[in-house]
């Protein structure tokens, strides 16, 4: 059977395995102490930023604030106080009715005090934000992977609270042949399906390509990120088709045409009822045709079934076939 080659549109593609990662994933951690009195969430819960995960007992905390703004309000009396005497200084020196020494004493006085107004302002500013963090909020949206606390436990600054993942948007961590990695770089275009979630499929990009090798395995890895089409979770399987290049008129013959001969690959092409040996340079292949670089033009017809069973020059009984499959 003969057929001619045909024009077509091709990918250039790499295919790898991988998994799924959530791109963040903070550790909500205490960030004050205190007796956890409230718990709003639980395990896989889905939450929004800035939701309230958390209470602690706050009544000592609540009680320091207070007296910090008491401090506050006396030391800013006092500045007042010292101010007004100041003043009241100053206007008695320009008629000389004070001594410079008192006038400075004063003034000293009144600089002391302005400092541990602020000394004071900053101890306010503390005990409210200490106050503030018995309140245990989500840093951002996502889904509560974990709960490391429960009603009543005793915590202190740095003890996880909580493990927080997010899904809207994720990447996959990737391995690559090494000899392809001249051809893979950050912002090539890649599709991932999931057997986790086999009925969507996700599009992504090259966001990071580790400069090392791994001396194991022999592969590239890299970081892909993509928007969750839906029910995609980390730590799911996941098969990658990266994109290398496109050409949409590639002339490819069926992959059952190309032999193999001591000087490479080649076909037969049919001229005047005869088997013509062709050398051919050939390019991308996919499971039933292969692209063909050099060699060959659409006109030629070129034998398909039993290319494997003549020689050069062979006569031939031409069926025709239609196109390249």
């Amino acid at each position: 059977m003969v057929t001619n080659p045909k024009r077509r549109s091709i990918e250039y593609t790499l295919t790898a395995l991988g998994s799924v990662e959530s791109i963040h994933n903070p550790t909500i951690s205490a960030e004050t102490s205190g007796r956890i009195v409230s718990i709003e969430v639980s395990e896989g819960q889905s939450i929004a930023s800035q939701q309230l995960l958390a209470t602690i007992d706050g009544t000592l905390h609540s009680i320091e604030a207070d007296k910090a703004a008491g401090e506050l309000k006396r030391q800013r009396v006092l500045v007042e106080n010292q101010q007004r005497e100041v003043e009241h200084l100053q206007r008695l020196a320009k008629s000389q009715s004070v001594s410079k020494d008192q006038l400075d004493d004063e003034q000293s006085q009144l600089e002391m005090l302005s400092a541990m107004l602020e000394v004071a302002r900053k101890q306010s500013q503390q005990a409210l934000h200490l106050e503030s963090k018995t309140k245990v909020t989500a840093p951002r949206e996502g889904l509560i992977a974990k709960r490391h606390i429960s009603r009543g436990d005793y915590v202190t600054p740095g003890q996880p609270l909580f493990d927080l993942v997010s899904v809207s948007k994720l990447q996959a961590r990737l391995a690559f042949p090494e000899h392809h990695a001249a051809r893979i770089h950050v912002g090539k275009h890649v599709r991932l399906e999931s057997p986790a979630s086999p009925a969507t499929a996700a599009v992504g990009m090259v966001t990071s390509v580790n400069p090392r090798i791994n001396p194991m395995s022999r592969a590239l890895n890299v970081l892909v990120e993509f928007d969750n089409p839906g029910g995609w979770y980390p730590g799911a399987s996941v098969d990658a088709t990266m994109i290398l290049e496109r050409r949409h008129d590639a002339l490819t013959i069926p992959l059952i045409s190309v032999v193999r001969r001591d000087h490479g690959d080649a076909v037969f092409v049919v001229e005047g009822g005869h088997a013509n040996q062709q050398p051919v340079k050939l390019g991308w292949r996919e499971e039933t045709w292969v692209e063909v670089l050099e060699g060959l033009e659409e006109r030629d017809q070129v034998v398909t079934e039993g290319s494997a069973l003549i020689s050069d020059g062979s006569l031939l009984s031409i069926t025709p076939k239609n196109s390249a499959r």
